[in-house]
Parts: structure tokens; sequence; C-alpha cells
């Protein structure tokens, strides 16, 4: 068998939002087994781009194809099997307060197998041992730091032995030490299962920790895709300041921009 050359391809993607365009055209692939990140500042699309990725959104136009098949032509029913071999971490979490972290991360595997209950408890139990929360399946959600609850939502992503991971702001909101503890457990993670991440954040540490290939969104269009130190050497005078925290020389219209798109993205 042919050996997949993209994880995920995406050409020509446009997503909007009644008239207003939040990704024009956007185009990239995803080589399987590396960390690829998607980054950019607030209002870039990066969140509306993650949603379309996993099915959530439908783009007005353009092509989604995961291991060669064409998410964007699928029905509903066809794309769920398709997520059921993809795992998604949410900003937040996304726990469910009144379980505790066990059935949290068993739940996939109560609504979408047959598994024997006794099977899924060790298979919880394993992904809790695999993100450092080997004593925590008992708590709830109200009872992790942070940082806890954040290795919790990865156990989650998990359960179901995916192939294509995807993060949302893995390590936003963490101290410096918590989010080095986070990005080294996305990198064992994509080593030990050789797992294709997809990573959405604006934290720089980082994408410089983690990613194997960075895409710059901006404004909605891609800006530049490479290894961060190809982007570093890019004479694109947007990538430059995002990536040496300078200011913008129009504030007053990446402002407007952004908050044009604040209730969409």
């Amino acid at each position: 068998m042919k050996e997949d050359r993209h994880a995920i391809e995406v050409e020509d993607l446009v997503v909007a939002y009644g008239d207003k365009v939040v990704l024009d055209r956007v185009s990239f692939s995803v080589r399987p087994g590396e960390i690829f990140v998607i980054l950019g500042g607030s209002g870039s699309g990066k969140t509306t781009l993650l949603r379309t990725l996993v099915g959530l959104m439908r783009p007005r136009s353009g092509r989604i194809a995961i291991h060669g098949q064409n998410l964007t032509a699928m029905s509903d029913e066809q794309q769920m099997e398709i997520r059921r071999k993809i795992g998604m971490c949410f900003q937040g979490a996304a726990l469910l307060g009144s379980l505790s972290v066990a059935d949290n991360v068993a739940l996939p595997l109560r609504e979408h197998t047959r598994l024997e209950e006794s099977t899924i408890d060790i298979m919880t139990r394993i992904k809790l041992e695999l993100v450092g929360l080997g004593g925590a399946g008992e708590l709830l959600p109200s009872e992790l730091s942070g940082g806890m609850r954040k290795r919790a939502g990865i156990a989650r992503a998990m359960a179901m032995d995916p192939e294509i991971i995807f993060y949302d702001e893995p390590s936003a909101g963490l101290d410096p030490i918590v989010a080095a503890g986070i990005d080294e457990l996305i990198r064992n993670l994509r080593s030990t299962f050789s797992l294709t991440s997809v990573v959405v954040t604006h934290e720089m540490e980082s994408v410089r920790l983690i990613a194997d290939r960075v895409c710059m969104l901006h404004r909605g269009r891609v800006a530049g895709i490479g290894t961060l130190a190809e982007l570093e050497g890019s004479d694109d005078p947007y990538i430059r300041d995002f990536l040496t925290r300078r200011p913008a020389e129009s504030d007053a219209d990446e402002t407007e921009w952004a908050r044009s798109l604040t209730a969409v993205d």
C-alpha cells in the first residue's frame, strides 16, 4: 500500500460568515508525523481554520483532504467516520464538570465504540498515565490545576488512538514551566505514536520548541509557510514584525480588522 504523501491537504479554502470572508483561498499541506503550527494574530482566521479542518464548519469553497479523502465533499455521516481518526484538544480543555477526569477521557470510547466497560477502563488508565495523570482519574475537573486540565484534555483527545490530533492554544494561560511541560508532551506523543499534529497558537516560545513547520496567517490569507528559520528570514513586513514583536506600521488598520472579526473568529 502506498504511503500517503500528505496527512492533510488544503486547497483554495474560502470560509465566510455571511458576506464577511474570514479565510480567503488558503492552501497548505501537512506531512504525516509532523508538528505543523498555525500562527497568527487576533482575527487572522486561526480558530475558523481549525473549526473547518475538523469538520465543525463547512467552507464556501475549496478542498480539505484527510489522508487523501475529500472531507468537503462528504456528508455529515461520512465525515463522522473521518473524525473518529482525529483527536481534538480544545483551548479550555472543555471537560464536563459533572464527570470525573476518568469519565471525561472515557466518554469518546463509550459514545463511539462497543467495547466492554472493563476494556474502556484499562484504555482510560493508559491514556491518563500517558499524560502524567495516572492518579487523578477520580478527581473532578474543578479539582485540577490549569496544566492538569490541559493534560486531561489531551488524554481525552487521545482516547480513540487518533492518527491526527489538533490542539487549540494548548499552552495559553499557563506559566512558562507548565507550558513547557505541555510542549514537551506534544513532542513526546508525536515521537511515540508518529502522530500528525496541528497546533494553533500565538505563543512564540512554544513555536520554537515544537514546530517542524509554521503556517503564518494574516487577514485570512497565508502570509508564509516554512520552518521558523525560513520565516524569520522572510521579507514580508507582517511576518517580520510578528516574529520580532514590533508594532505594525498601521496599528489602526490592524485593530479595525481584528475588531471586525471578533464576533466570528
